[in-house]
Formats: structure tokens, sequence, C-alpha cells
């Protein structure tokens, strides 16, 4: 009877079933192997009833091991885009000068996206056809609710997606252009006009957005003399890679790893038309942890300390009892607010507070005010009073909200916005609930812990 319940105690905890047996991913370890890989033989590939898809670790895992160990050629990275002739020639061989004429339009981001695409049209043609099935099909981030879910979310999670969908298009019309344009004639090229749509620019987007890993090839390849280069389109740097498998280590906050990048050779700052696969046979990229794993536990990395906006807009997935989540609020908001109960702001406040930089970063999180917005309010209240100099008081180590008047002074506004979010919270809760919009709404619900928390105090 014994051991018959420890048996059942230990069903009833397991809550993971290992998947390296199915076809797709011995594919991908078959595929990975052939590459050059190291992977640490505890890890296996596993489905978690909390996390989804992740790794497990048979055997207990300590601070200082290696997890995995990438040869360069095995991720996409900005070499992967440099080197691969056909891509490039869609932008080098143009009717319209486009790298002069779209100079830092892109994102590095959006150039990878469309790389994605171009890679993922080819088909089982590309080397990286075995990887790109093994990506998700679809990605679980609020960009993709539908229109009458949009404008019933918090105005913060909107924001973001504004802000991404306005990016996508952008960079996407500037794309399709190009493409029109290109007289390429590389069969991989021809088919990419064909296929071209935005559909699958917003999945290869967001599989960019959701999977990539930091890497630095700046001190490797010489990234700044690119005036010829597709990277003249881009305004940002180039720091950021997709790696198989290492890409399939769900985030915890807790977690501590450390990347390398491990060069068997003396090489450095190659030309940018000079790259070959040869110059980055011995180029590794590499992951340690810094954490400890039980046996049959799942496998954790640090993406970076997040707050669920950022979580669930950017990847997909929300953290319950997370202290960096915050409820923001805009300055215009606050200037009408203050308007409205009489308080009309002069030249000499305005100044000062845009020369203190307090019309920014203005939020309540579960310790209170932000600095910046204790400080707004301090200027609203105090800046003409002649026993407060408000100035030394700002950058006082003496500093902190728990000034009752300066809390009772937004405490309305505040009371507003929990009406607001709850409304919303009622409309949205009557609609069928996937996972997708549950993350929305346990961060609306965390917004109203928040902001009730700051009006009981």
């Amino acid at each position: 009877m014994g051991r018959t319940q420890r048996k059942r105690r230990h069903k009833k905890a397991r809550n993971f079933h290992t998947c390296n047996e199915s076809t797709e991913i011995v594919l991908l370890n078959s595929w990975l192997k052939k590459q050059g890989m190291k992977c640490n033989e505890k890890l296996v590939l596993a489905v978690f009833d909390d996390t989804g898809r992740g790794v497990l670790t048979k055997r207990k895992i300590k601070a200082g091991e290696e997890l995995l160990n990438l040869p360069l050629n095995c991720t996409i990275n900005v070499t992967s885009i440099l080197m691969d002739v056909d891509f490039c020639s869609i932008f080098l061989v143009n009717k319209a000068p486009c790298v002069v004429e779209y100079k830092r339009k892109v994102s590095f981001q959006s150039l990878m996206a469309m790389y994605l695409v171009f890679l993922k049209i080819q088909g089982s043609k590309t080397k990286w056809s075995i990887y790109l099935n093994s990506l998700p099909k679809e990605y679980t981030v609020p960009y993709f609710l539908p229109n009458y879910l949009k404008c019933h979310i918090d105005t913060d999670i909107l924001a973001v997606i504004n802000k991404q969908n306005e990016i996508i298009k952008t960079s996407f019309h500037i794309f399709e252009k190009i493409l029109e344009n290109s007289n390429s004639d590389k069969d991989a090229v021809i088919k990419l006009k064909a296929k071209f749509t935005m559909s699958v620019y917003e999945w290869a987007y967001f599989t960019v957005n959701t999977r990539c890993v930091y890497m630095d090839l700046s001190k490797l390849v010489d990234l700044i003399n690119v005036e010829n280069s597709i990277l003249n389109l881009i305004h940002d740097n180039t720091k950021i890679s997709l790696c198989p498998y290492l890409d399939m280590i769900n985030h915890s906050p807790s977690a501590r790893n450390e990347t390398k990048l491990m060069v068997s050779f003396n090489v450095k700052n190659i030309n940018v038309n000079y790259l070959n696969d040869k110059l980055f046979s011995d180029v590794w990229f590499s992951i340690y942890t810094k954490s400890h794993f039980d046996s049959y536990t799942e496998v954790y990395i640090c993406y970076g300390d997040s707050h669920n906006l950022k979580l669930i807009t950017e990847y997909g997935f929300y953290l319950p009892a997370n202290d960096l989540d915050y409820v923001s609020f805009n300055f215009e908001d606050v200037l009408i607010f203050l308007k409205s109960k009489l308080i009309k702001l002069s030249q000499d406040q305005m100044a000062f507070i845009h020369n203190h930089g307090l019309n920014k970063h203005l939020y309540i999180d579960l310790r209170g005010l932000s600095f910046n917005l204790y400080g707004l309010l301090m200027v609203v209240k105090y800046y003409y009073n002649q026993s407060h100099d408000v100035s030394r008081m700002l950058y006082s180590a003496a500093l902190c909200s728990n000034d009752k008047l300066l809390n009772e002074l937004i405490t309305p506004m505040v009371r507003d916005k929990v009406v607001s979010v709850k409304e919303s919270l009622s409309k949205l809760e009557t609609y069928e609930c996937d996972y997708v919009l549950s993350n929305c709404i346990a961060l609306m619900s965390q917004y109203v812990v928040i902001l009730e928390k700051f009006i009981k105090y």
C-alpha cells in the first residue's frame, strides 16, 4: 500500500511529459547534432502544464554548468543575413537605390523578420527548414486579439499594441516596395514576391520578438562601415539572434545565467564584404546557468527583469505576483485632472517640471508613487510655498511617497482609474476567455490591486 501511495503521489505531482520522442523533436535534435550543437546530456525537451514547451533536467544541475553550446553558423544572426547572397540581391539588385532611399528606416528586428519569411517560403530547400517547422504556428500576444476585445483592454496594453502595429505595417510596406522594385532573378526571390503577405510577416516578426536572444558580434564583424550593405537600412543595433533549442528554455525572473561567445582563433573586425561560413566554423555561442535545478524540474533562464506589461505584449505570458508591475499615468491626463480641480500650473511650474523630467515615468506601483509622480505633485502643491524649497526637497534623501497631502491630491484620479479598469474587466469577462485574453485580464486585475492598495493607505 505504501508503495502504491508513493506512486500515486508521484503521478499527481508530475506536471510534465517529455516530447523528445515526437517526430518533430527527433528531427530537430538530429539536425542540431549534425550542425555541431553540444547540449548538456541531462536536458530533454518537455511539455509542462503551466509553462507549455520547455526544457527538463533529468538530473541535478549545479550553478556554473554549461546548458548549451551552439556553433555560430547554427544561429540566425546578422552574419547569416549578410552571407545570404540571394536574400541580399533583393536589395542590391534593384531598380531603386533602396539602401540609400530607406536608410535607417527599419529596425534590425524587422529585417530579421523579413529574412525569416524569405527562409520559410523556401520550404525544404533551406537548411533551416527543420528548425522553422519546430517553431510555434501562432503566438499568444495581445497584438492578435480581435478588435472587439482590444477596445476594452487597458490603455497601457493598447498603446504597446498600437506601437507594434505601426512598426510592423511601416516596415512591411517598405519591404513590399523594395520587393516590387527588385530585379533579382533568383528563384527564392521570385517565390518571395508571390507569397509575401502581412500575415506571414506578422508571424515572422513575433517569432523574432518572442524568441531572439542577445548576441553581440560587433567585435567579430565590422558593423560600422556598412554604407553599401543592407545594414544601411537599419536604425538600431544588430545584437539579437535566433538560437535553436536555446529559444525553448522558458523564463524565470529568479534564474541567473551567462552567455559567452567563444572564438578559437584570432579574428576580429571582419569586413562585411568578406564574410563566409568557414570564418565562423570555430566560433561558438555558449550559455551557462548560475542557478541550481533539482532532478526532474524545469530549467529556466532569465530574459531580463520585466513587468507583466512587457511580458504579455512582447512574449505572450504572465507572471503572477510580479513586484515590478505598475500602473502608468499620462502627463496630459494628469494636467486635465488638475484642471478639473481648478488647479492650473504656471509657466514657471511647467518649465520646472519639463527641465527636471517630471512629465515622464509617472506611475504607481505596490510601493506607492513613482519618484517623478511624487516630484510632479510636489511642484503642484509646494512650488509657491515659501516654507518649502522644492528643488532641495526633490533630491533630498528624505524624499518618499508618504506625504498625505500629495497622496490625497491624486487619489480622486486613481479612483477614476480603478472604476475605468473595473468597467473594462466586466465587459471582457462576458467573452469566452482564451489564454491571451486571460493574460490581459490578469494584468488589469493586478492594476486594480495596485491602485486600491494606494487608495487604502
